[in-house]
């Protein structure tokens, strides 16, 4: 009779450590490690549960990050890129959600939206969010975030959504005025899929 309550007992328990587990697993596969933010995998699936209506997607590149990473090293730059994913965590609204792609290259994914120019408008505040000093290892830092938006409908493949959003980020990037130095065109990093026809 014991036996009974036991054999029960351990199939709730061993469910529950296999869910746990299961959890664990799945935010490993869609977190960025470094920023606690998604990661790739994480905005892919974004994408995928987005099946209707008007979405919206931002990127976010930090500007002359090379430079800081020079100058100071990589241990300083990763901890610049903990505190761009710290406070993109901050100014997102309900609803979206932002992942770090890759090196210094961040996104968000707005989910629906009423219309275009909120995803514009949602840019330019991100922007001025990023343009917000920054306190690093105890040193004061002004990192501005070139950042591009692009919409489209929730079937538009994420890659060309993607691809729209980089073309409208190089823009205000080089519209920026740069010290002579750094003038150099910056070469394009190539992106998931050709840029697109039908994301704006």
């Amino acid at each position: 009779m014991f036996a009974e309550f036991l054999l029960p007992l351990a199939a709730v328990g061993w469910a529950a450590i296999a869910s746990a587990t299961a959890a664990v697993l799945d935010r490993r596969l869609h977190t960025d490690e470094l920023t606690g933010l998604g990661n790739r995998a994480a905005l892919q699936r974004r994408a995928r549960r987005t099946r209707s209506g008007l979405v919206g997607v931002l990127l976010i590149d930090l500007d002359q990050f090379k430079a800081i990473n020079d100058t100071h090293g990589h241990d300083f730059g990763n901890h610049v890129l903990a505190a761009l994913g710290a406070r993109l965590a901050e100014v997102v609204a309900p609803g979206e959600q932002p992942v770090r792609l890759h090196g210094d290259e961040f996104a968000v994914h707005l989910g629906h939206i009423p219309d275009r120019s909120h995803a514009r408008q949602r840019a330019e505040e991100v922007t001025a969010a990023l343009a917000e000093p920054l306190h690093v290892a105890d040193q004061r830092l002004t990192a501005l975030g070139s950042v591009g938006f692009a919409t489209g409908t929730a079937s538009t493949p994420l890659g060309d959504l993607l691809g729209a959003a980089d073309r409208r980020m190089y823009r205000a990037k080089h519209a920026r005025r740069r010290p002579p130095a750094l003038r150099t065109a910056r070469p394009r990093r190539v992106r998931d899929l050709p840029p697109p026809d039908h994301a704006a």
